[in-house]
């Protein structure tokens, strides 16, 4: 079984185009249901939710799946951050499903258009965790790409909770500008192949040192070291 790291960057850029286009879709039909209220209109955005959130699994299962669920689960082994990526997929299908209940239920609709702008706030809040989970080398673009969408998403969600308590049209409009902003930004993004690719550990093993000279064995004390002195008895002649 051949495991292709090259397909881990593709799998990432296509997943992120595929929640770009669903957040794109989201914004217009957002934007179109201002003058145009309708629910037909309104469908398109929770559809596309839906479809990015399909989208997701078989991204991953095409790419470094390879078609296999074998090679799937040794992809995932390999590569834990696209874990993350499943976690994206159920709050997208979460969001979309809230959304659609939203529109066909009668009563209790300002609970799931709560439960809607939740979830989607939780997808903002995921995109911070992103750079935790791609290689040192790659960090920081990472870090600084999913920071900014998870930034302008949550500001979408603000505006749309501020218009539902106010009900100024420039709220909704900033809603429906935010989501298209975001939507660009993962558009646009292109993963790194550094990001999950495999990393060079180089080991190198410290100088062999000669061992150190032993000091000398040290002279006893006192006159150690020289040849004993005999002391000559003092003789006096006497008569």
């Amino acid at each position: 079984m051949t495991l292709d790291y090259g397909s881990f960057a593709k799998a990432s850029t296509l997943i992120h185009i595929a929640q770009g286009a669903g957040f794109m879709l989201l914004g217009v039909a957002e934007a179109y249901s201002l003058d145009n209220p309708g629910r037909k209109a309104a469908l398109l955005g929770p559809l596309s939710l839906l479809a990015a959130a399909a989208s997701i699994p078989l991204i991953m299962l095409a790419l470094p799946g390879a078609w296999s669920l074998d090679q799937l689960r040794l992809a995932l082994d390999m590569r834990g951050g696209f874990y993350l990526f499943l976690a994206f997929a159920s709050l997208l299908g979460a969001a979309g499903l809230s959304r659609i209940t939203q529109f066909a239920a009668q009563r209790h609709e300002g609970a799931w258009q709560a439960l809607f702008l939740f979830f989607l706030a939780a997808i903002g809040l995921l995109y911070f965790f992103m750079a935790s989970r791609v290689n040192e080398e790659a960090w920081r673009q990472v870090m600084l790409w999913h920071a900014a969408a998870g930034v302008t998403l949550l500001l979408a969600v603000l505006l749309k909770a501020a218009h539902i308590f106010n009900g100024r049209r420039f709220l909704h409009v900033g809603w429906a500008t935010l989501l298209l902003a975001t939507a660009l930004q993962l558009l646009t993004y292109k993963e790194s192949p550094e990001a999950f690719s495999l990393r060079l550990v180089t080991f190198e093993a410290a100088p062999v040192l000669p061992p150190a000279a032993q000091p000398d064995k040290l002279p006893p004390a006192g006159n150690a070291g020289s040849a004993p002195h005999r002391s000559r008895p003092n003789s006096r002649l006497t008569k």
